[in-house]
Order: C-alpha cells, then sequence, then structure tokens
C-alpha cells in the first residue's frame, strides 16, 4: 500500500515538472522575449496624457519675468533759451530771447528691462498629434530705471534772467529715459527678450511633454 502512495507521489511530481516545463518555454519564455529584446509592442501600457491646464497654471506662475536687459551710460548736455512767442495773440511769431540762455552737463548710467507678462500665455495641446502650441504675449519694457547714485552734474551756467529750476532737471531726465528706451529698442532689446522667453517656455513645456512638437506662437 505504502509503495502504490510513493509511486502515485512520484507520478504527480513527475507531471507537475512536466507541466511547469511546458509553461516555461511555450508561454513565459516567449512573453519575456520581446522585452528582453526591448520590444513592448506586445505589452498594454497606459499612456500619460499631457494636461495643458497644468502646463498653463506652471507657465503663470513666474507672472511678469524680465528675460533681457541694457544696460548704458551717457553724457548729456542741456540748454534753454526763453522766447518771445506771439501765437497766442494769434500771430505765428517765435524767437530766442538773446542773453536768456541757461545750460548744464550731467552723466547717468541707467537699466533697461524688457520681458512679458507669462500669466497671458495660452496654451493648446492636442494629444492625438502630439503637439503643444503656446501663445506669448506682447513683449514689452517693463522697467527703465536710473542709477540714482551714478547721477554727475559736471558744469551749470545760470542765467539770472532765465535761472534753471528743477522742472529742467525733471523733464530732461524724462526726455533721456525716453531717448534710452529708443536705442535699446533699436538695438534689438525687445528681439532678445522674446527670444529668451520662447528659450524659457520651450525648455519649461519639455518637462511636461518629451516626445512632442511645441509650436511658439506671438
Amino acid at each position: 500500500m505504502k509503495t502504490k502512495n510513493v509511486l502515485k507521489l512520484i507520478l504527480l511530481v513527475a507531471v507537475l515538472c512536466i507541466a511547469g516545463s511546458w509553461y516555461y518555454f511555450e508561454v513565459y519564455s516567449k512573453q519575456m522575449s520581446p522585452i528582453e529584446n526591448g520590444d513592448n509592442s506586445g505589452i498594454i501600457q497606459e499612456e500619460t496624457l499631457v494636461s495643458g491646464e497644468t502646463i498653463s497654471s506652471g507657465i503663470r506662475e513666474m507672472g511678469e519675468l524680465n528675460t533681457a536687459e541694457y544696460y548704458f551710460s551717457r553724457t548729456e548736455n542741456v540748454e534753454n533759451t526763453k522766447q518771445l512767442d506771439l501765437t497766442s495773440l494769434g500771430i505765428d511769431f517765435k524767437a530766442d530771447i538773446p542773453l536768456t540762455t541757461n545750460s548744464f552737463t550731467y552723466s547717468y548710467d541707467g537699466e533697461i528691462k524688457a520681458g512679458i507678462d507669462f500669466s497671458q500665455v495660452t496654451v493648446e495641446v492636442d494629444n492625438d498629434a502630439k503637439t503643444i502650441t503656446v501663445k506669448l504675449p506682447e513683449t514689452k519694457i517693463t522697467s527703465s530705471e536710473i542709477d540714482p547714485d551714478s547721477y554727475k552734474l559736471y558744469s551749470v551756467t545760470n542765467n539770472i534772467l532765465n535761472p534753471i529750476s528743477p522742472d529742467d532737471f525733471a523733464l530732461s531726465l524724462s526726455d533721456l529715459i525716453h531717448a534710452e528706451e529708443e536705442r535699446a529698442i533699436e538695438k534689438g532689446l525687445l528681439e532678445k527678450a522674446q527670444k529668451n522667453a520662447e528659450t524659457l517656455i520651450r525648455n519649461f513645456v519639455k518637462s511636461y511633454a518629451e516626445g512632442y512638437k511645441i509650436t511658439i506662437t506671438q
């Protein structure tokens, strides 16, 4: 009796070993072969969709960001002469009044910054086509500042008939800031700010959507 039980046990073990060997060579090894060869086509993977709102939210958190700077240093001479103006009387006549000219010379350093308001950026995502379109707002000058510690007054020619007033300095500073902004724009400040902003945005979006085609417009 014991001999029969032992034989049955041996037979059962043999059957299990044969079944296990068959499963390994016929099923398991075939499933693993594509993975070992780098082929995952036979495996169903859940695709992660890119969220345009997630990207937009991250960009908006940047707020208004300066992406380019323009530094300047200038020496200016300002002259002011009183005029005889009869246009208010209906007479088309204007002329400088002799001996009423005043002048002053000064120098200054400053900085102009340009950038975009990232809170106004819009993002459109097409997960089927794997494309992302980012629309940027207009690049603009965000600040124009003169370093107060750099301002130096070199010479003043005052005239008792036309004394220099604080308004002369205020008007001059306003004029020079406007002039420096024009120079900065002519030298490509806005284009530089735009290019830097695009690079920043492109790198940011790539961190969320590897493998997507990114298009940036304005």
